[in-house]
């Protein structure tokens, strides 16, 4: 029995891992489409110290009047039309109804021009938290070569794992067949044996019993038989 909850528990923790594993894999997807939260990698060193190139940020989705002073946000740069995350140093409204964001990296000297204007309700990712060192390994598994190896590599770990789990099963199967048949062979010799101890009793039971109660004969050596 222990080694048989052992296979058990193994393999309860390997559907674990394997589910883990799948959720990891859409995890990000899911966060994206349901909550806006969103993963990007840092590229330039323009946000020393806060962040570094080859740090992770993670984003929500902010509208632009919930934007203030000194918020880390997500844009995109007219010039370059390269995506920056540099700090909110200025902000400027038109009668609510749009908003004019400057920007800033932390080690620049001077601030981004031109300063970015957007409707009240536009939308706009606001860096959330900063995980060091982990960009070039999200660059890493988001690209297309990434996610087709992959996704080839759990596939073929979950073939693996309904192989091992399919042998285990069979396993226990003739585990519990031996364990049954061991069991039918007890009850049978059990039997036998009862049934054998029954016919010996039948066999030595006296038809007489061997004291009557009464005087016992003995031999004599004057022709007589006295009695005890």
């Amino acid at each position: 029995m222990p080694h048989k909850e052992a296979k058990k528990a193994k393999r309860n923790s390997t559907v674990v891992f394997a589910s883990m594993s799948i959720f990891l894999m859409v995890a990000p997807a899911l966060a994206s489409s349901y909550f806006g939260i969103g993963v990007f990698t840092v590229l330039s060193q323009s946000m020393k110290p806060y962040m570094a190139a080859g740090d992770g940020i993670v984003t929500n989705v902010v509208l632009a009047r919930d934007v203030h002073i000194g918020d880390v946000v997500l844009v995109q740069n007219p010039k370059s039309f390269e995506q920056v995350s540099h700090r909110v140093v200025e902000v400027k409204t038109t009668d609510n109804t749009q908003y004019t964001i400057t920007t800033k990296g932390d080690a620049n000297p001077a601030a981004d021009t031109p300063a970015l204007t957007f409707n009240a309700d536009a939308s706009l990712r606001r860096v959330v938290t900063v995980v060091p060192k982990v960009g070039y390994a999200l660059n890493s598994l988001s690209s297309t070569v990434g996610r087709v190896g992959g996704i080839v590599a759990l596939i073929a770990y979950l073939v693996y794992l309904m192989r091992k789990m399919r042998k285990s099963n069979v396993e226990m199967e003739e585990t519990s067949n031996i364990s049954t048949q061991e069991s039918d062979i007890a009850t049978r010799v059990e039997h036998l044996v009862k049934e054998h101890l029954k016919s010996l009793d039948k066999t030595i039971a006296p038809s007489e019993p061997l004291l009557s109660g009464g005087p016992v004969p003995v031999a004599s050596n004057s022709g007589e038989r006295p009695y005890l």
